[in-house]
């Protein structure tokens, strides 16, 4: 999955800088957090990865994959299509049994 991630993040620019330091995902086996600062940005990757991934046989599981934006100064749509599949664009998700929510609490 590690191979995949980096190939996809070198052909398209995605990630969120902190201080000195650009993190593009989060992972672990097969379960995969994109990270980008604009949602266009993270569709892109995403359609990149789906790229990447079916040149090893691998495919999306597209009814399990959300989008989430912090942004709250652009109104995003509920749903994004992204190769010609409906993706939810999400307030929060679970990751690892921790709730990422872009709601301050």
């Amino acid at each position: 999955m590690d191979w995949i991630v980096n190939r996809t993040s070198h052909r398209g620019y995605f990630g969120l800088t902190v201080g000195d330091v650009t993190f593009t995902d989060l992972d672990y086996a097969d379960d995969v957090s994109l990270l980008a600062s604009m949602l266009e940005v993270v569709v892109l990757a995403l359609e990149i990865l789906q790229e990447e991934s079916s040149q090893l046989g691998l495919e999306i599981n597209w009814s399990k994959t959300k989008l989430q934006a912090f942004d709250d100064s652009i109104s995003h749509p509920p749903k994004v299509s992204i190769h010609g599949h409906e993706v939810d664009v999400v307030d929060s998700f679970v990751y690892f049994r921790s709730c990422i929510d872009r709601f301050k609490s």
